[in-house]
């Protein structure tokens, strides 16, 4: 009886000795903002101009890395879009240069100057759950390289149904919680009847109106949290904390896109928001207050909601909306006062979806990536989330040792060489003042260097390089029928050394060369089926895979070049 006395307290000391060391463990950890989930964490800005070390081309992209995330810093001038991109009451205007608003709105380097107090902002309506953190990693890099906070709005009644495993997270990404009074505007008029099967997006909008009142910030930011970042934001903020009211156009005909906006906050902007939803209804028809629907010209989706609400309200300039005007002046917003609203490009700054963008558009030059959130489906122009563009790469970089590895001992060396390549009339590719051009065959010859293809087909034989030696092919400049030149390799951005290959109609041995970044062919120039000797070579729109002017061919028949 005794022994088992001993035995049930050694085991009750055992046990209470492991309670504490648990309890020691949790308060240790949150004190230093250890976890023990998966993600990992925040970390510090690293430096700028820093090569993507997860990236498996040679490229030097320009970016900056925080907290082991690289996003990139590639120019954001040349459009994304074109067609419906940036709207301004009833018109379609020209998107903002926001780098050239920036560059103004930028201290500098003068250290004089306070530094700036910028903040991303996301909102949850309803008991928050993980999701809310589901693009954190990105935004913490973001909010790191930008010097912004990171703030979630929420009400106390939904803060408090919180899980303690989201406090923790919350508190180790460092994201502060603004508790807000109200997810819909008091003495609202439209209120939406929700039924079982037509719900309203009302609330989860609304909400964020109180990101435009978060005084104390030189500029915010707010972002939907599906948003994934993949570029450098700060010229967003730089440029909103001039009066800009910043916003995008939809993936799918919105006026506006209400996942993202971006502005100096002031309390003036919020109480215009008051007045107006105390003064307007909203009909399918005739829209908020009566403003309608223009420059889309018919209801879009979430028109009854924040995208339809905000473009009336604050794009309505142009004397589109007497309501909105009204609701403006009333809260002491002048035309040229409080803020100055223009829309971005929402390739580059919110995308959604390929709709609208430009066939030639590089997807690596996406700053924030909205939609879609799942992998692409058979549309090859949609850009993608970071862990499904990856995933494509890595089983390209597969498919690609896996062809090696069936390769003779012969055949290895002449594929990692690359393949001799010529046009239809045998001509090969060499340099020649200064441009690529056709040529009798030398000792130094263009040769086909394969690259890790993200896509496969009948036509389409995989993606190469025109190499010769350390020298790559690349469009000379940015125009209409631009000529091919050679240059160092690590001097031409990735992108803009692929080609694609396509297979020839009618003749298997030949193939047409289609620019991946462009989707423009190589041609000779004047087109002849014939071309002579130091004939310049171009890229053209024209793709006509049974035109023999523009086929090549590879040696050994592209025996080593076919999938």
């Amino acid at each position: 009886m005794l022994r088992k006395l001993l035995r049930i307290c050694a085991g009750v000391t055992v046990a209470i000795f492991l309670l504490n060391c648990r309890r020691s463990y949790l308060l240790t950890r949150d004190a230093f903002g250890f976890d023990d989930e998966e993600d990992d964490g925040p970390a510090m800005l690293m430096d700028g101009g820093i090569v993507d070390s997860n990236d498996s081309s040679s490229r030097q992209t320009p970016g900056i890395t925080a907290g082991g995330f690289f996003l990139h810093q590639l120019s954001a001038k040349a459009p994304g879009c074109e067609g419906f991109c940036c709207n301004m009451g009833d018109k379609e205007v020209q998107c903002l240069d926001v780098e050239s608003c920036a560059a103004i709105g930028s201290n500098g380097s003068n250290a004089a100057l306070p530094r700036p107090r910028y903040a991303l902002v996301l909102s949850h309506y309803g008991v928050p759950t993980n999701r809310l953190l589901q693009s954190i990693k990105s935004m913490q890099a973001a909010a790191l390289a930008a010097g912004a906070d990171i703030l979630v709005l929420m009400m106390q009644d939904h803060a408090d149904q919180m899980s303690y495993r989201l406090q923790r997270r919350l508190k180790k990404w460092r994201v502060k919680v603004h508790l807000v009074p109200w997810a819909l505007p008091p003495g609202m008029i439209y209120i939406k009847k929700v039924t079982k099967y037509d719900g309203w997006c009302g609330k989860m909008d609304f909400i964020r109106l109180h990101a435009l009142a978060l005084e104390g910030y030189d500029a915010i930011a707010y972002y939907d949290a599906d948003c994934e970042f993949q570029g450098d934001i700060l010229p967003v903020l730089q440029c909103a904390s001039q009066g800009y009211f910043l916003s995008t156009s939809g993936g799918v005909g919105e006026n506006l896109n209400v996942g993202f906006f971006a502005t100096r906050p002031d309390r003036r902007l919020l109480e215009a928001a008051l007045i107006f939803a105390r003064r307007n209804n909203f009909s399918r028809e005739d829209g908020w207050g009566n403003s309608g629907w223009k420059p889309r010209g018919y209801y879009y989706v979430g028109g009854e909601c924040g995208q339809g609400f905000f473009y009336s309200l604050y794009y309505s300039r142009t004397g589109r909306s007497e309501a909105a005007e009204k609701a403006l002046e009333a809260a002491g917003i002048w035309q040229n006062g409080v803020f100055e609203p223009a829309q971005l490009d929402r390739c580059l700054w919110n995308y959604q979806t390929s709709w609208g963008c430009r066939k030639d558009f590089d997807c690596e030059r996406v700053r924030v990536h909205h939609k879609p959130t799942k992998e692409r489906g058979s549309d090859r122009n949609e850009c993608e989330k970071l862990r499904f563009r990856e995933q494509r790469r890595k089983q390209a970089q597969e498919q690609r040792l896996q062809r090696i590895r069936n390769m003779s001992a012969q055949e290895i060396p002449a594929a990692k060489e690359g393949l001799l390549l010529r046009h239809l009339n045998g001509l090969c590719l060499r340099p020649g003042n200064g441009l690529l051009q056709l040529a009798d065959c030398g000792d130094f010859n263009v040769r086909l260097v394969e690259a890790d293809a993200m896509e496969e087909g009948e036509v389409f034989l995989g993606e190469f390089v025109l190499k010769l030696g350390d020298q790559c092919a690349a469009p000379s400049a940015e125009m209409a029928e631009p000529q091919l030149l050679l240059a160092p390799c690590h001097r031409i951005h990735r992108h803009l050394q692929i080609f694609r290959v396509l297979r020839a109609t009618g003749n298997s041995e030949m193939f047409i060369l289609q620019h991946k970044a462009s989707s423009k062919c190589i041609h000779p120039n004047g087109g002849k089926e014939k071309p002579e000797a130091e004939t310049p070579l171009l890229l053209h729109h024209q793709c006509d895979r049974s035109r023999r002017a523009l086929m090549f061919q590879a040696k050994d028949n592209m025996s080593a070049v076919e999938t």
